[in-house]
């Protein structure tokens, strides 16, 4: 990142440093090989929201319903972006409260009292089946890594190595932890996957996904 970026958010919760792969068919067996363990298979909905003008994905703000729980993700530093090379990074609200703050603050409103009054409207929704693996943690290491197997029911597949840390300082070791990941399962690229949501919008949203390419979003 640019040094001269805007200083960190107060906003509460982890940083989430992911990498996307294209997952091959011999990919649960090189996890297994290393030592992951299967951890949970789940199948879940899940429906994102934005301003009719769009202001919080163009900011590459994510607000995304999950079955009945929300989360926004957003750059850890005002005015960034989540996209790092080939990696992300994201600072994750899972708190109503921090995500009716932030949100209503980005659009320049007054807080309201529960997100479905923000007036925001639903630009995407599909189901994933999620098989996610924990790899073993490394000697003297409290960082997990786990790699999600997501199958969405509009027929895209992809992987994700995902390093949840505390502070940006951390941010740089975890994203050389994935990439490390990535080139041991073989599915290691210089240049970045494209994921779910923005295939999605390639499908069926176009100019909403052209917006997003030339801001730079994705």
């Amino acid at each position: 990142m640019n040094s001269d970026m805007s200083p960190l958010l107060h906003s509460s919760g982890p940083i989430e440093v992911e990498r996307k792969f294209v997952p091959g068919p011999d990919v649960e067996q090189k996890l297994s090989a290393l030592g992951a363990e299967l951890v949970e298979e789940i199948t879940f909905r899940d429906a994102y929201y934005d301003s009719p003008d769009l202001h919080l994905t163009l900011n590459d703000m994510w607000l995304r319903r999950r079955e009945d729980s929300w989360e926004l993700k957003h750059p850890p530093q005002r005015g960034a972006r989540g996209l790092n090379g080939a990696s992300t990074q994201y600072m994750e609200l899972t708190s109503e409260g921090d995500i009716l703050r932030r949100v209503s603050e980005e659009l320049g409103i007054p807080c309201p009292l529960n997100i479905e009054s923000l007036g925001l409207n639903e630009f995407a929704t599909f189901v994933t089946r999620r098989r996610r693996f924990q790899l073993p943690l490394v000697e003297n290491s409290k960082t997990k890594v786990v790699v999600d197997l997501d199958e969405a029911d509009f027929g895209f597949a992809v992987g994700e190595v995902e390093v949840l840390v505390k502070t940006q300082e951390e941010v740089e070791d975890a994203f050389k932890k994935v990439e490390e990941i990535c080139r041991q399962l073989g599915v290691f690229r210089e240049t970045p996957v494209q994921g779910k949501v923005s295939t999605f919008l390639q499908l069926n949203r176009a100019d909403h996904y052209r917006q997003l390419l030339e801001a730079h979003v994705i």
